[in-house]
């Protein structure tokens, strides 16, 4: 006789198999005149994220029980995201133009090294480039770990599906220094720093695949202006593209603004206040203190990311309050770390619509 554990999981299976058979009306949808405002997503929180080494647990947990809980969760690679029907990704990217800034990380040192990174991906780390990853020296594990390969495992995606609707992803640009000793402090995200970023996700993505501010904006003085009267576009405009978000304060975001008074491709959308020249997504991810300013905000005609979910508390509990107050909050877009359940806890938390999809 199966143990309710084993049950649990066997339960498990045939709903994810049920998901990603209703999936397929991801690719068949038929939203119309529908603007983007109009589709909710459900996507992934920190994208790329594989678990820690079971051993790094087991030793974080010993010595900060709270941390190793916010950190015990994963995702399986991008393009088995993709093929579930998530749209909407985050990626953390960290500034490395020379390489091997990442190469040794101290988790991987502490207890494992016999166990340390595939060829590979040692490879890829020395390269120069924009890496992907959680937290420098603690949670390092990167189904990408560089952003060419995130990029390109999208662009693969888009290939072979040209008339998806839009993949919106949010980028955190990493450069926190965490104060302990023999931990990698991260390069500022300076002018050249952005200058870089932009180029290399056009040298990856293309530019044509990009939906772009300037487009929004349109004859509009403000992109604030351009939503609040005409709206974003229709699906059937944007299938195939990509809408790029940085999702930093402005004070983070201040050498990029610098730039965009000189003449050049400007790709990304910020998220400041509503009410700023260059809202057009907010970023409000508390669904529940936050319900009334994200009413409002899509009430005006502005797309806004939230959270379902955050550090496994609600998978831990099986607390559908929070994820039940995103939906009907209003928010368009709605990241968790469970679109799939995790069969190790309780009550199978997930976050995904009545018909097992994640567009609506």
């Amino acid at each position: 006789m199966h143990s309710a554990r084993t049950a649990r999981v066997v339960s498990f299976g045939f709903r994810t198999i049920i998901l990603m058979l209703s999936s397929v009306l991801v690719f068949a949808d038929d939203y119309g005149d529908r603007k983007l405002t109009d589709i909710t997503y459900i996507g992934s929180h920190n994208s790329y994220k594989q678990a820690l080494h079971p051993k790094l647990m087991r030793w974080l947990n010993r010595i900060d029980a709270k941390t190793a809980q916010a950190l015990d969760y994963q995702h399986p690679p991008l393009r088995t995201q993709l093929k579930l029907g998530l749209r909407l990704f985050e990626l953390d990217v960290f500034y490395d133009p020379y390489g091997d800034l990442y190469q040794d990380p101290l988790g991987d040192a502490w207890l494992f090294r016999d166990e340390s990174f595939s060829a590979q991906y040692s490879r890829d780390l020395k390269m120069p480039g924009f890496k992907v990853l959680h937290a420098q020296d603690v949670d390092f594990r990167s189904h990408c770990i560089t952003l060419a390969e995130c990029l390109s495992e999208m662009v693969r995606f888009s290939d072979d599906n040209p008339s998806h609707v839009p993949i919106v992803i949010t980028f955190n640009l990493k450069s926190q220094t965490i104060n302990l000793p023999g931990f990698t402090e991260p390069l500022p995200f300076n002018q050249t720093a952005f200058k870089t970023l932009q180029s290399s996700i056009i040298d990856h993505l293309g530019l044509a695949r990009i939906y772009r501010p300037a487009e929004l904006q349109g004859i509009w003085p403000t992109l604030a202006a351009a939503v609040e009267n005409d709206g974003w576009p229709m699906i059937k405009t944007l299938r195939g593209k990509f809408v790029l978000v940085l999702d930093e304060s402005e004070e983070t975001l201040s050498p990029y603004n610098a730039l965009l008074a000189q003449p050049g491709r400007n790709i990304f959308f910020k998220t400041p206040p509503m009410g700023h020249p260059d809202a057009a997504i907010l970023i409000l991810n508390d669904p529940i203190k936050q319900s009334a300013e994200i009413q409002q905000a899509t009430n005006k005609g502005y797309l806004v990311r939230t959270r379902a979910d955050a550090d496994t508390r609600e998978a831990r509990s099986n607390d559908g309050t929070r994820r039940d107050k995103a939906f009907s909050s209003g928010a368009q877009l709605i990241s968790t770390d469970y679109y799939e359940a995790d069969p190790r806890f309780e009550g199978l938390y997930e976050v995904r619509f009545e018909n097992g999809g994640y567009v609506r």
